[in-house]
């Protein structure tokens, strides 16, 4: 374990942002699929890569000293684990939408232990559940960039496509259809400005929509693509979601849908009146509908409250959908709203809670609160903020991101 030099003389301390050359073991993962280890004075050194890292293996990276830690880039495997598989994926490596590539069977250990690490440091907590991801949890949209010569993902921190052909990671009737589409634009049957596109299928998967950045819409049909309105459409245990294509939707809806439900249901959350918080097209709604009496939806996007409205009306579940932003709703409540059989599930965007929210949260008089996250250290930062009075009384991670380190966090908090 040692540093080399670029052409430039050591520094006494570690200048920061200096590029280093960096040769050592990766000692243990972190949240975000990091690799730990540690440079010469002791330093925490955080590691990157496009393909999984393995604890115990040797590797060079290009590094940047900083005051407090270090960080880089893994460029090379010198002695890499035994474990360590070919890519999945031709673009493995080279894309930006998967870096959990050469992990094989592995995979969802190391996705557990990287969240096993982020909750006892974060939530000094030892007791939640996994629910790893089955091998038939595809993703049901995804997004393809064209810059006017090749259709593709995006090169890993780079504006740069990497064409592909095929995404093994999608739903197959997607992965199928992105030679057609990309015949279409060169054909001209499609726009042909360099923009970013959307793919997306319902469930079970059927129709494929593509949605440009004007969300314009065309759908697959056996002649072509072909121009047109609609929604899609997810069906779950008797009941239906739909949207608007390019309106947001769980990316694996499947498979979120009976995560969220496995979840929610053993935890036994119901009561009177669900408060759905950033609520959506009604997804957390639909599924908990006959767990309560009655459903409030708040989502501050007009589209995805009239898709939320049909969506329960359709369930025949009593609501109110309000069209508002959560942070001025919650800014409107009286001090102790909601009562003990009540429950306030929050699902915020990948930022978390707003902190003009976390007051009103803490002085409610609902009986429990669900908190749901998409980024797992914003999360525990977010139960860390609601603590006192909230505490967590069960806790799981369910992997909606296979082939990243990204996983979907869920929390019953309790008064403690």
């Amino acid at each position: 374990m040692g540093f080399e030099r670029h052409k430039r003389p050591r520094p006494r301390s570690g200048i920061p942002n200096e590029t280093t050359v960096w040769e050592g073991k990766i000692e243990r993962l972190a949240w975000g699929g990091l690799g730990i280890s540690h440079i010469e004075d002791g330093r925490t050194l955080l590691l990157e890569a496009p393909l999984a890292l393995f604890p115990g293996e040797s590797v060079r990276a290009s590094i940047r000293i900083k005051p407090k830690h270090a960080e880089g880039e893994v460029t090379e495997w010198l002695l890499p684990s035994p474990n360590r598989v070919a890519p999945e994926c031709p673009a493995g490596g080279k894309c930006g939408g998967c870096s959990l590539h050469g992990a094989g069977p592995l995979r969802s250990d190391m996705k557990r232990a990287m969240v096993e690490d982020l909750f006892r440091r974060m939530l000094q907590s030892e007791s939640w559940e996994w629910l790893p991801a089955p091998p038939d949890a595809l993703r049901s949209r995804i997004q393809l960039h064209w810059d006017g010569k090749h259709l593709g993902f995006h090169q890993r921190k780079k504006n740069v496509v990497v064409p592909i052909n095929a995404c093994p990671a999608a739903a197959p009737n997607i992965s199928e259809s992105i030679p057609r589409f990309e015949e279409a634009i060169g054909a001209k049957i499609l726009p042909t400005r360099p923009q970013r596109w959307e793919l997306a299928t319902g469930t079970p998967p059927a129709e494929i929509f593509a949605i440009d950045e004007l969300q314009r819409t065309w759908l697959l049909e056996p002649d072509g693509w072909k121009k047109r309105d609609g929604k899609i459409f997810h069906h779950f245990s008797g009941c239906t979601i739909a949207h608007r294509p390019g309106g947001f939707f769980q990316v694996l809806a499947k498979w979120a849908m009976e995560a969220f439900h496995e979840v929610l249901t053993n935890w036994g959350v119901n009561g009177g009146t669900l408060y759905d918080i950033f609520g959506g097209v009604g997804l957390f709604s639909v599924l908990l509908g006959d767990k309560f009496n009655n459903c409030v939806l708040v989502e501050s996007d007009g589209d995805s409250v009239a898709d939320a409205a049909q969506n329960l009306s359709e369930a025949n579940i009593s609501h109110k959908c309000i069209e508002m932003d959560a942070a001025k709703w919650s800014a409107g409540l009286q001090e102790g709203f909601g009562g003990p059989d009540d429950v306030v599930l929050l699902d915020p965007p990948r930022e978390g809670l707003p902190p003009e929210m976390i007051d009103p949260l803490q002085k409610s008089n609902v009986g429990a609160i669900v908190l749901v996250g998409c980024d797992g250290a914003t999360f525990c930062r977010d139960i860390k903020r609601l603590n006192p009075p909230w505490r967590p009384k069960k806790i799981a991670a369910i992997d909606l991101f296979p082939m990243t380190p990204h996983v979907e966090c869920v929390a019953l908090l309790e008064r403690g």
